[in-house]
Order: C-alpha cells, then sequence, then structure tokens
C-alpha cells in the first residue's frame, strides 16, 4: 500500500493529538518530573560540551556508563543549537516530537508488512496516535520511544530478503540497544525467529552485525564503571549492581509475584488509561491486557508477528525479573504489537457474538446481546477516557507542573544567588537542579526491595536518617519539597517522611518557597548566606 494525497491527509490528521499537546508545552513543564530524563539531558549536554560522557550533576562526575549513549547524543543536538537552559526546552520538544512522527510511520508500515487491511492498519495506527502514554513520552525526553523506532526499523529490515537487509537489521538493532540495553533481546529473538525460518545464513549475519556494539558498549562500561558500593552511585551508574541490593532468594518471589501482576496492570492500561485504580477496574484493566495476549497468539498461530512476538516474550520474561515494577513506559516499545492482538482478539469475539445471534433459542441471543453490549460499554469507555487523557487530562497535569516549577524556580534562584559554588545540595529533581543553578548533588534513591515488602518503616527510616545520610555523600544543603516522593510512595508515607525532616533538628531551615524548603545539614559549615526565609 503506497501513500496516495488521502493517505497523507489522514496520517497528518493523527499527529494532531500529539502535535498540539508539544504545541502547547513546548516549554516541557513535566520535565525532569520522571528523573531519567533529566539525567539523559545532562548526559547529552556534557556531550555537547565536549565534556565526555558522563553524569555531571553528581558530585563525583562518573562516566555515564547505565544509559547508553545513543539518545543522549540525540539530545546533545539540542544543546548545539541552543546551549541555554531553559530556553532551549522547545528544541527538545520538537525533536522529541519528530522521533514520535517517524514511531507512527514506521508503525505503519510494519503493520503493511503483516498483511493487515488498508482499514485496520489505520485504526491501529490511529489508536497509537491517539494514545496518551505514547504523546506523554513522546513530547518528554525518554528513551523508549526512540527505541521502539530502532525495534520496528530493524523487524523491517529483517523481513526483506538478501544479506543486505539482514546486516541493515542488525545496524538497526545496534541502534536499539545503543538507545536502551533492552535492545539486547533483539540479539536472542531475530536469530531465534530466522532458525524458524531455516534461514541460518542470515541469522548469523544478523549476529554479526548487531554484536560490535553489544561488546563495544559492554567494554566501555566495565571500563568505567565506578566500582564502588556507594548504592547512591550504583543506582546511577550500574543497573546490574543496583540490582544485587534489591533482588535475592529471600524476596524474589515476591518480586516475581507483583511483577506479574504490574505487567498485566501496565498493559492493560494503555487501552483503560490509570485515571483512578479502585478494584473492580483495575481487574478488568487487567482483563483487557490477557485479550491482548490471547489476540497476539492467535496472530502468531496464522504467522503473523512472531518476529515481534518473540521480542515481546523475551523482553516481558526480563521485566518480570527485574528490580523496579513495569510501568506503562516499560511496555511501550510493544504497545504496537498488543493494540493488534487487542483488534485480533475482538474480531475473534465479535465472530463468536455473530453466532449466538444466530441461535435459535431467545436466551441465548439475549446472551450474546447483553455481553456485545458490555463489551461495546467497556471499550468505548476507554476510548471516551483516552480521549479526555489526551486533550484534557494531559494537559491539567502539565499545568500543575509548571505551577511546581514556579516554586521551584525560586528556590533554584535563592540558591545560585547565596550558596557557595562548591556547595552540593540533595534535591529529589537533582538534574533540574544542576541544570538551573550549577550546583551538584543528588536524590536518595530508595531501594525496590522496600516498595516489594511493604516495607514503610524502612522507607520513613531512610529520611529519618537523612543528615547522616547527606554527610556520608558531601551534602551540605538539602531541598525537600512537599511534592517529593510522588514517583515512589503513596500518601501516607509521603505525610510521615514531611513531618520527619520537618521535626529534624539535624535539619536547619535557611529559606524556604511555596511547596519547598531548604535546609542546612547540621556538622556542617554555614555558608555566608546573604538572606534568609
Amino acid at each position: 500500500m503506497r501513500p496516495d494525497l488521502r493517505s497523507v491527509f489522514v496520517f497528518l490528521l493523527l499527529l494532531v493529538p500529539s502535535a498540539q499537546f508539544a504545541w502547547r508545552n513546548r516549554d516541557m513543564p513535566e520535565f525532569a518530573y520522571l528523573h531519567d530524563d533529566g539525567v539523559l539531558y545532562v548526559s547529552g549536554r556534557g556531550l555537547a560540551a565536549g565534556e565526555g560522557f558522563r553524569i555531571a550533576s553528581l558530585p563525583e562526575n562518573p562516566a555515564q556508563t547505565k544509559f547508553p549513549p545513543l539518545y543522549p547524543l540525540y539530545l546533545s543536538i539540542i544543546w548545539r543549537i541552543n546551549p541555554h537552559f531553559p530556553d532551549n526546552l522547545w528544541v527538545a520538544t520538537l525533536l522529541s516530537w519528530i522521533v514520535l512522527a517517524a514511531l507512527l510511520v514506521l508503525a505503519w508500515r510494519l503493520y503493511i508488512s503483516d498483511g493487515f487491511s488498508a482499514r485496520r492498519i489505520w485504526l491501529l495506527v490511529g489508536l497509537l496516535a491517539i494514545n496518551p502514554y505514547l504523546i506523554l513520552f513522546g513530547c518528554s525526553m525518554f528513551s523508549e520511544v526512540l527505541f521502539t523506532c530502532c525495534v520496528l526499523a530493524t523487524l523491517l529490515a529483517a523481513r526483506r530478503k538478501g544479506m543486505g537487509m539482514i546486516v541493515l537489521a542488525g545496524l538497526a538493532a545496534s541502534c536499539a540497544y545503543l538507545s536502551r540495553t533492552a535492545g539486547i533481546v533483539l540479539i536472542v529473538s531475530v536469530p531465534a525467529w530466522l532458525f524458524l525460518k531455516k534461514d541460518w545464513r542470515r541469522a548469523a549475519g544478523f549476529v554479526a552485525s548487531m554484536l560490535p556494539a553489544v561488546v563495544g558498549w559492554s567494554l566501555w562500561t566495565r571500563i568505567h564503571l565506578p566500582h564502588s558500593t556507594d548504592q547512591t552511585l550504583l543506582y546511577y551508574t550500574d543497573y546490574m549492581g543496583y540490582r544485587a541490593f534489591n533482588i535475592g532468594f529471600d524476596n524474589l518471589a515476591v518480586i516475581l509475584w507483583k511483577n506479574v501482576d504490574q505487567v498485566l496492570y501496565s498493559m492493560g492500561a494503555l487501552v483503560l488509561p490509570k485515571v483512578f485504580d479502585p478494584l473492580p477496574v483495575k481487574i478488568l484493566t487487567e482483563v483487557i491486557a490477557v485479550a491482548m495476549i490471547v489476540g497476539t497468539v492467535r496472530l502468531v498461530r496464522r504467522g503473523i508477528a512472531v518476529d515481534y512476538a518473540l521480542f515481546a516474550l523475551i523482553s516481558t520474561g526480563i521485566l518480570l525479573l527485574w528490580h523496579f515494577p513495569p510501568t506503562e513506559r516499560f511496555i511501550l516499545p510493544m504497545f504496537p504489537l498488543l493494540v493488534a492482538g487487542l483488534i485480533a482478539e475482538l474480531e475473534h469475539l465479535g465472530q463468536m457474538l455473530r453466532s449466538g445471534f444466530r441461535q435459535k433459542e431467545a436466551g441465548q441471543r439475549r446472551a450474546a446481546a447483553m455481553f456485545a453490549a458490555g463489551v461495546a460499554a467497556v471499550f468505548g469507555a476507554a476510548l471516551m477516557l483516552e480521549l479526555f487523557m489526551s486533550f484534557s487530562f494531559l494537559q491539567i497535569s502539565a499545568d500543575q507542573k509548571r505551577e511546581k516549577l514556579f516554586d521551584l524556580r525560586s528556590a533554584y534562584t535563592w540558591i545560585s544567588s547565596n550558596l557557595p559554588a562548591s556547595a552540593n545540595v540533595l534535591s529529589y529533581d537533582d538534574p533540574l537542579l544542576y541544570l538551573y543553578t550549577g550546583h551538584h548533588g543528588n536524590y536518595m534513591p530508595l531501594l525496590s526491595r522496600w516498595w516489594y515488602s511493604e516495607d514503610h518503616a524502612a522507607i520513613v527510616n531512610a529520611y529519618r536518617n537523612l543528615p547522616a545520610y547527606c554527610r556520608s555523600r558531601g551534602l551540605e544543603y538539602v531541598y525537600f519539597t512537599s511534592q517529593d516522593l510522588e514517583r515512589e510512595v503513596g500518601d501516607d508515607d509521603k505525610l510521615t517522611i514531611q513531618r520527619v525532616v520537618r521535626e529534624n533538628p539535624e535539619l536547619m531551615p535557611v529559606f524556604q518557597a511555596g511547596i519547598g524548603t531548604i535546609y542546612k545539614v547540621s556538622g556542617q559549615p554555614l555558608a555566608n548566606l546573604h538572606s534568609s526565609r
């Protein structure tokens, strides 16, 4: 199916939801809210400035050995175009949105390769285009969207005949791996698919093409790892080293059980978004996830998307054993497959219902009608909820983050004016603080094993011992806000931690603005402050 004028018009129309969000929020108010994007942007800044591939926001200025270099290298283009933060965030928004548009093009091409009808292809691409999670991450600086592009490009190239195309597929897979180490899955899944087709020669060519990137990044990380036992430094620089603190034989079963739940919940939430999560809605969301999986199996049995399904299967296996709960962000690279699986399952369900409508017994026809009405209500509500999130809720959330940023910038201005340049600051949004002020510091990671075991006491005690932690890390000041910890703990723990920090006699408040307070840590020399609260 070649793109004609009508197809181009439809595609441009499908870009409207993400384009309007990107334009209205080109100042990127949610930047660094989930932390990883802030670290990635700091790493990109270092590459653009010729300072090397490092995490300059940390006091130790370690090499960046956690996130591979391709996406930070892409982000470095922003700094080369405009080196002034935050004025350059509009450039970041534009470059991020371009990658999202590329993802939709690649998904369209992949669905053509799968042999779907034109009507189904546009339905699937449309469902991707209006998805609020794809819009949110596609207009932010996260590597998942670029990674998904590389995965789809790999599959498209591998499906073409010839050694030249399989070498191109290996290079695309190298880009996937160098944008997210999760791309290592491709060096297993693509050859496995080729083995099923008994295409040994091209399987070997793919491995040979991808292997240099895997070996190169592995050597880089091995050479530049800080080889530290400090938990904070491991969190920032070493996935596997930090994993050792969080997963052991004592909690492996709990982690596996909770990750299964989270994988299903996150898959289903890509269709029925997490606007509210009472138990019945969560169960319904996970039922949708099961339908997505079953539908994908149906496609595979018909010989459709076998290569993508192998990638998704191995990726899911890794997520089940990972030391962080799998959120929608980590499921996103599988979404083009899962949405195709869901439509296939709904089609199968429709065939069953049509059979029920043809039954002679009135009771069976009524049962089929009631079930059909229930299914229509669920997915109609899901569609309305997605549209609400994409056109309203995301904007409300962005506006709230913009209000928070106003208070943060007041504190950053005070820090820049009153603290010595050498002062290190603990902050929940440490990349943001560094980019605004130039002051080094870090946030205090909470072990994910505490979340899995629901060890609320350990979480609170970490903040109860905050002064000692700061002294051990050479952090003289703490910037703490009432909105810290939103990405990690529930409201009850958050309120308790706020009280613990506020009442700690070893933390002396020196400035307060809006939601946040800057504290001086006792046991450290007091800076020559020019103003106080």
